[in-house]
């Protein structure tokens, strides 16, 4: 399903809220999805019509694209053209190299517009090739033994072996206007590309369905995946589920969840088999698609920023996204923490103040600081905040902040061993980014009330943190955002130490009748790959 990229092109547009550009790399041929991601990316949504500039980074097939300039080209020209160039064999990559620098000129002349290089890739029906050549000798042999020279077919037979076929391979050459490329010996003749494009309106394609998602599936095998491939099929999500037990029935199966996948693609680059997981949650996967097609295009935006930033681990967590869409704040003209710290001023200073004075202004590691003390992240798509906050609150300078833990801290340092919310996690007084957090963990922050140390718990904190946990789970915060404490769900600590590592190793379930108290004079045993302690 995936075709050949066979150009790279950088979208570019102007800041409309100041200096600079946005950028975006984009590989051709593409579909819908992916040209949409990367107009997104270049944030160009609601401003299709505006400036904008699209350069020719790469082009395998024909490098020497990169030396023309083109007039004006539209993405729709280019992804067409990339189009065609991927559905070329070999030998017809030897005539379009061959023919397109004596039809469309050197790369010093005037402008080259779409129309004559999309029309250059048509009509080479017309045009003999002949492979497995690669010099004069061989091109003389191929003359001889095809009797395509009058002179030479007068020669007698007896007498063929007398002839320099290298030199009657050159004179054929340039009398024919014949050219050697990639192992090719292309007659072009005369060429001359018909007019398939007029300039306006592309030639008509074959076209793909939008989709959400795509899985290749198929019947279980009985051992291995490879014996079921010749009767894999592709379907489209959303799809109504009679639809997709039907198709499961004509792959010999009851239901939809007794097929296998073999491939996974989808329109939204965050999401990806990883989260999907199996067939048993295909019910999950087309719900997801079903609610894609309502995403406005600003809210897309939002919600590849808010994926690119927490990282959700299932489908449960990124319907939970979809959900909370309005819990989260985007400013999409924003590509740099340093930005980002000079927007967040101008939001603050007054009216009467001249913004000009920030232009100068360079504040990475201001920006980066402001951007973790608000729970905000910078992604490709903006900057999006955190869940139910807003990306302006107002962050006083001097506020207390806790020591954050190195690296070596998460790896080497022994933390406080809690019991919260019913599972066993460990406790910091400082706070953990996503950097440093050992795989396998999750990590919460706590968040104190008035008068109460641990009023909730919830996934960033931006003032009044109190504390952070790691716990092997993840938590589900539903539509509030947070959990709020209670007696029995408090963090109680158990009294003992562990690090990372050895808590991940740590098995933690124990009998009910079992003791841990350290005050009484009994022994504590807990399996840590194998020790006892």
């Amino acid at each position: 399903m995936v075709k050949e990229k066979t150009l790279t092109i950088e979208l570019s547009h102007e800041n409309p809220l100041g200096d600079g550009y946005f950028y975006a790399m984009l590989d051709l041929p593409a579909e819908e999805h992916e040209i949409r991601d990367a107009i997104q990316r270049a944030r160009m949504i609601g401003r299709e019509e505006s400036f904008r500039s699209i350069g020719i980074l790469d082009c395998g097939a024909w490098p020497e694209l990169l030396y023309y300039r083109l007039d004006s080209p539209t993405i729709d020209e280019l992804n067409f053209f990339a189009n065609r160039i991927a559905q070329m064999d070999d030998s017809e990559l030897a005539i379009f190299r061959t023919v397109a620098p004596k039809v469309l000129g050197s790369p010093a002349d005037d402008l080259l517009s779409m129309k004559d290089l999309i029309n250059c890739t048509y009509g080479y029906d017309e045009i003999m090739v002949a492979s497995n050549i690669r010099t004069d000798e061989q091109l003389g042999q191929f003359i001889i033994e095809n009797e395509l020279h009058d002179d030479v077919n007068n020669i007698p037979e007896s007498s063929l072996y007398l002839l320099d076929k290298a030199k009657i391979g050159a004179l054929y050459r340039t009398s024919l206007n014949c050219d050697l490329t990639d192992g090719y010996a292309i007659f072009a003749g005369d060429y001359k590309p018909p007019e398939i494009y007029d300039g306006k309106q592309l030639p008509d394609t074959e076209m793909e369905n939008w989709y959400a998602f795509r899985l290749q599936i198929a019947p279980p095998p009985a051992e291995d995946v490879s014996e079921v491939e010749d009767k894999a099929v592709w379907i489209t999500l959303p799809m109504a589920r009679q639809a997709a037990d039907r198709i499961a029935r004509e792959l010999g199966v009851g239901s939809i969840e007794e097929c296998v996948y073999l491939d996974f693609e989808s329109s939204v680059p965050q999401i990806t088999a990883d989260q999907f997981g199996d067939m048993q949650l295909f019910d999950k996967l087309n719900g997801l698609a079903e609610k894609l097609p309502y995403l406005s295009p600003q809210e897309q935006m939002k919600f590849k920023a808010v994926l690119s930033a927490e990282h959700p681990d299932d489908l449960d967590d990124i319907g939970d996204v979809i959900a909370n869409l309005n819990k989260y704040e985007l400013s999409a003209y924003v590509d740099s923490d340093s930005d980002f710290f000079k927007s967040y001023l101008e939001h603050h200073l007054g009216i009467g103040f001249d913004h000009k004075w920030l232009g100068g202004l360079f504040a990475k590691d201001e920006g980066a600081r402001l951007l973790e003390r608000l729970g905000a992240t910078n992604t490709d798509y903006g900057v999006i905040s955190a869940r139910g906050g807003t990306l302006h609150d107002l962050v006083p300078y001097d506020e207390a902040q806790a020591k954050e833990l190195t690296t070596q801290a998460l790896t080497d340092e022994k933390l406080e061993v809690v019991e919260v919310l019913g599972q066993t996690a460990l406790f910091t007084n400082g706070r953990v980014t996503e950097q440093e957090l050992p795989e396998g963990l999750y990590r919460y922050d706590l968040r104190s009330g008035e008068g109460i140390t641990f009023a909730t718990v919830e996934p960033y904190a931006r003032s009044d943190h109190s504390g952070t946990i790691l716990v092997k789970a993840p938590l589900s915060f539903g539509s509030e955002g947070y959990i709020a404490f209670d007696d029995d769900t408090s963090p109680n600590f158990l009294g003992y130490e562990l690090t990372p590592n050895e808590f991940m190793e740590t098995d933690f379930t124990q009998s009910d009748d079992e003791d841990l108290d350290e005050d009484e004079d009994e022994t504590q045993t807990i399996q840590m790959g194998g020790i006892s302690q």
